[in-house]
């Protein structure tokens, strides 16, 4: 109590002799260490739980009867799988022997490049993920039942492969819809689950770029 305001917050606050820049330069190399293994650590758990989630659709789908659904949505998944992993250890195999900044750097620089090549993989698995099921769905004994409903009411003599051509039309336009917003769909879900680290890794970029200079 004997100090006054102006010494604690003299020593509290400015105390220039504990800023040095080696300090300052061990802290942000440890926090930029943090984001990269935090980072690396949840694409390696996606990974696993892509690989896990997809026996456990194939064993659930062929418990209720759709054995080829669940085949089907494994070998979707399966090149995500083998590219994932391709793109992690590219990660992985990133020079460290250089500054934390340009490591930081390179990481972000393979990041957007992944998310890019993701991108492309997901254009194509999404309309084909939505095709698969829907194709269940008229197949299927109540899918057909209820298809069978609309001829009653909305009756045709047009059939494509055996239904009524306004229900391949209908799942032709939705392919096409999901396909049209496969990507932005998939920048989502990446923004829900990595959103934050995301940031915070571009955050840490700017403020060692504000050092620097």
């Amino acid at each position: 109590m004997n100090k006054s305001i102006e010494t604690m917050w003299k020593e509290g606050f400015v105390n220039e002799d504990q800023l040095t820049v080696p300090k300052v330069n061990d802290l942000y190399n440890r926090k930029s260490q943090n984001i990269v293994d935090k980072l690396q650590n949840m694409f390696a758990i996606n990974i696993n739980a892509i690989i896990i989630g997809s026996l456990i659709m194939l064993v659930m789908m062929s418990v209720i009867g759709a054995p080829f659904l669940g085949l089907y949505i494994c070998c979707l998944l399966m090149p995500l799988v083998i590219l994932a992993k391709k793109e992690l250890k590219k990660s992985v195999n990133l020079s460290k022997g250089q500054s934390s900044y340009d490591y930081l750097i390179s990481f972000n620089e393979w990041l957007q490049s992944s998310i890019d090549t993701y991108s492309w993989y997901y254009k194509m698995f999404y309309p084909l993920f939505f095709l698969g099921m829907a194709t269940q769905a008229i197949v299927s004994k109540a899918g057909g039942k209820i298809i069978a409903l609309f001829i009653e009411k909305f009756p045709t003599d047009i059939l494509i492969v055996g239904y009524p051509y306004y229900l391949i039309v209908l799942i032709t336009v939705l392919t096409l819809i999901v396909a049209r917003y496969a990507e932005a769909l998939y920048r989502l879900d990446l923004n829900i689950v990595y959103g934050r680290q995301f940031k915070k890794l571009e955050e840490l970029i700017t403020d060692m770029k504000t050092l620097r200079s």
